[in-house]
């Protein structure tokens, strides 16, 4: 006892851990013990069915779900024979038969693994691929590795054909119609922008829609995990590929990676160059000082966006129980692109007259760089006479410079002038980061973890403004932005016959300051909060879970929200900060479950309810500009009042025949803004939400896979206005050749030109209907070369009967 409280004793130091000291264990009549582990990759496997049934009639016993490390306990089981089996989406259903007797009432049966079906009969392999979509109720994962329509594209592609997803025109990620997510790679914070991570990288997604206390609070939408691709072969394996697309899109990449021994070293690099046609239109009609405008915009443009990422890492066994891994990933954007802006503004009140600032042609040339860089360590150590108690610890940290400038020439007909400007923008954003967790094992189905994190933000954001004739204003502006965030955590696990649950709580003192140099404005904010979650699950028969889970999260404005200076780069439609932005809260419950059945067949079902108060959205108004004196459009982000969504998401998978196979989800929720605007407007929005997406696989040969996926998103609301439906289909191909070494790639992205993203606002005096089109019906051809062993290499079997171990290695 006196071993256990002093291991504990650094997770009791947390205040909030008083509440979840475990209850002390009784007396067992027998029990069994183990940890299911990924047999390719060595990795645990949580949140697995594992049962225990009677050996006579294979009447059900007891079960559990294993943990985040694997390990799952079954107890108070009677003395005799039984099944124990164990099942995981996507991988060979593990069997043993065990003896609990007198002299051996308990057994530990150590590690256990499984592996995803794949049986060798001599010259010949038959595979059952991983899906598409596995639903373990706390979150989804999507497996894009060989997802045909997203060859050549970006994590933006893979993100538009992930379930409860959508990614609009400016790359900003919303999950169920909810913004502000949380976007990992690798389970760490980044920088990273979407569009500058190739989707020839990426493994999988996970989709994490109800966090628990383990997570950062921070993203009110949830959380994405983008998971890369890591080599787990022995000896030297490698891929080099090339694609190249219409319209001038290219991408190269080519990974190795060294296995040998203690040591696997692994490196990677990715040229991407990408070039897209936008179009786009504006109809806004104002209304103040009973003036009424009418402004109609026409925009064209070539963006061109190239991108250099390169990976390397290093994992070493310092022993076997010890793991470290060092990650350094750089990534340099260099981009350019030359826009088109046709402005017609006429005065209605006055006959239609022109007004003089409101119609102009301009031609804006855009320059720029991004370079970042993320560099991990991560430690890992595990103890093999205690399963499940585990220790990690990581540091990242993040550089990032982002350097913009954009020139413009703009000419006004009405009185046959012209001037130039130029806009720069220098962004120095540093993000660190530093994490401890721990998990121990209280008894046979309970355990406790709790963990520290820091996290730290600095921006310096310089704008540089210059105008050719002088204004007699100068918009140049330079912000100092600091944020720093200390969080603990404790969470209590257990479980008694078929239910099973957990209790967290999470704590968080946010500091934040910003220094406006231009204008001498400071401000800081200074708040501590609580985040509770919780989860409660019951086994079913016949393999079904039913789960409800509680979790409360927080999304933080950031720093060009915060930032009080008023952009003033479109001289029509003015942006401001608000230092007064506070915090958003959400308060989310989520009731699921799922079936699996014979043939690869399986459905999930979950319910979801969302609160969200402190709704922060941007408000649009009419004003006079105080330093023009032009009737403009100013947008300012507001504390609105509160957003309430509920609704239903299915995910599904189905063999049709032999060769077609469908995997589709769809979902549906009520979305309800209301509120009020700093000066008093009323919101009261409302919107049925509907989305699907259906994705069909014909593996007509051995050699030969064809892919059609269709993607649908209903009009949703936002505070002012509407986002209208988006609708594609995507098709892709694939054929294996060389001895399954090549692989040849068509895709045909949005195959009949469809997507675009086509907003309305309506406020005191305004109208707005803006309509913007990016390139998307692309075609890519391109080719992927593998070398290296082309198996895993297996553990060494023991000798047992077939019946005995069965998908177990």
């Amino acid at each position: 006892m006196k071993d256990r409280v002093r291991i504990l004793r650094p997770a009791l130091l947390l205040a909030f851990l008083v509440g979840f000291c475990p209850l002390l264990l009784q007396a067992q009549t027998g029990a069994v013990r183990g940890a299911l582990l990924d047999a390719a990759t060595g990795q645990p496997l949580p949140f697995t069915n594992v049962v225990l049934l009677r050996a006579p009639d294979s009447s059900f016993v007891a079960g559990a779900q294993t943990a985040e490390s694997g390990a799952f306990a079954l107890e108070k089981l009677a003395l005799g024979t039984y099944f124990l089996r164990a099942t995981a989406v996507g991988y060979r259903t593990g069997r043993r038969t065990i003896t609990l007797t007198t002299a051996t009432p308990s057994l530990t049966l150590g590690t256990l693994r499984l592996r995803s079906t794949a049986t060798q009969l001599r010259d010949v392999v038959v595979t059952a691929e991983r899906p598409v979509v596995s639903d373990n109720l706390d979150k989804k994962v999507i497996d894009v590795s060989k997802d045909l329509t997203v060859t050549g594209g970006t994590a933006i592609d893979v993100l538009q054909n992930v379930p409860s997803v959508s990614v609009d025109q400016n790359g900003a990620v919303s999950l169920r119609g909810s913004s502000g997510v949380t976007v990992f790679i690798d389970g760490k914070p980044t920088t990273t922008t979407l569009d500058q991570i190739p989707a020839s990288t990426i493994q999988s997604v996970e989709v994490i829609t109800n966090p628990s206390s383990r997570y950062d609070a921070a993203g009110a939408g949830g959380i994405l995990n983008i998971v890369l691709k890591k080599e787990r072969r022995d000896g030297l394996n490698g891929q080099a590929s090339a694609t190249a697309g219409t319209g001038g899109k290219y991408n190269t990449s080519l990974s190795l990676n060294l296995r040998r021994g203690k040591l696997n070293a692994f490196a990677s690099y990715d040229f991407r160059q990408d070039r897209r046609r936008i179009t786009g239109r504006l109809d806004q009609t104002t209304t103040a000082r009973d003036t009424t405008l009418q402004l109609h915009q026409d925009r064209t443009g070539v963006n061109t966006q190239s991108s250099h990422a390169l990976r390397l890492g290093l994992d070493y066994a310092l022993t076997p129980e010890q793991t470290l891994t060092l990650a350094v990933q750089p990534r340099l954007n260099p981009l350019e692109s030359q826009e088109t802006l046709d402005s017609r503004q006429v005065n209605v009140t006055d006959g239609n007259r022109p007004v003089l600032a409101g119609t102009s042609h301009r031609v804006n040339t855009s320059t720029g760089r991004f370079r970042s860089a993320d560099v991990a360590l991560d430690y890992r150590r595990t103890w093999a006479g205690q399963e499940g108690r585990e220790l990690t610890a990581n540091a990242v940290y993040t550089p990032l410079l982002a350097d913009n400038t954009v020139r413009s020439l703009i000419s006004y007909p009405t009185d046959n002038t012209a001037v130039t400007q130029q806009q720069r923008t220098v962004n120095h954003t540093t993000q660190a980061s530093a994490q401890v967790d721990y998990s121990h094992p209280l008894g046979e189905k309970s355990h406790v973890e709790a963990g520290l994190r820091s996290t730290l933000r600095r921006y310096d954001l310089d704008y540089r403004f210059s105008h050719s004739p002088a204004l007699s204003f100068d918009p140049s502006n330079r912000f100092l932005y600091n944020q720093y965030v200390q969080a603990g955590y404790a969470l209590y696990v257990n479980a008694r016959g078929r239910f099973s649950y957990q209790v967290g709580l999470r704590a968080e003192q946010t500091n934040l300051d910003g220094n406006q140099l231009a204008s001498r404005e400071q401000f800081a904010q200074h708040y501590f909060n609580l985040f509770p979650s919780a989860v409660l699950a019951y086994e079913l028969p016949h393999d079904q879970r039913l789960q409800l889970s509680y979790s409360k999260r927080i999304e933080r404005p950031d720093a060009g929200e915060l930032n009080p200076f008023t952009d003033r780069s479109d001289q029509l439609n003015l942006v401001t900060g608000n230092p007064q932005l506070r915090p958003e809260y959400v308060h989310a419950v989520e009731l699921g479950t799922q079936k699996t059945f014979a043939g690869g067949r399986s459905v999930s079902a979950t319910a979801f309810y969302r609160l969200e108060t402190n709704t922060a959205q941007g408000f649009r108004r009419v004003l006079t500009d105080p330093l023009t004196g032009n009737i403009v459009t100013s947008t300012t982000r507001q504390n609105l009042g509160q957003e309430t969504s509920y609704g239903l998401e299915l995910v599904g998978a189905t063999p049709l025949t032999s060769f077609w196979k469908l995997n589709g989800t769809a979902s549906t929720f009520r979305r309800i803004i209301k509120g009020a605007s700093a000066d008093g407007t009323p919101i009261n929005t409302a919107s049925q939400v509907y989305s699907t997406r259906l994705n069909n696989t014909f593996s007509l040969s051995k050699q030969l896979d064809l892919q059609l996926a269709l993607n649908y998103r209903s009009p949703i609301n936002t505070s002012q206005g509407q986002r209208r439906q988006n609708f594609n289909i995507d098709f892709g191909a694939r054929h294996n050749v060389l001895g399954d070494r090549g692989t040849v790639t068509l895709r045909v992205a949005d195959v009949f030109n469809t997507l675009r993203y086509d907003f309305t606002a309506t406020g005191p005096g305004l109208v707005t209907d803006s309509r913007f089109k990016r390139e998307s019906r692309i075609a890519f051809l391109g080719f992927a070369y593998r070398f290296g062993h082309s198996q895993t290499t297996k553990p060494a079997r023991k000798s047992e009967p077939a019946d005995d171990g069965g998908g177990f290695e």
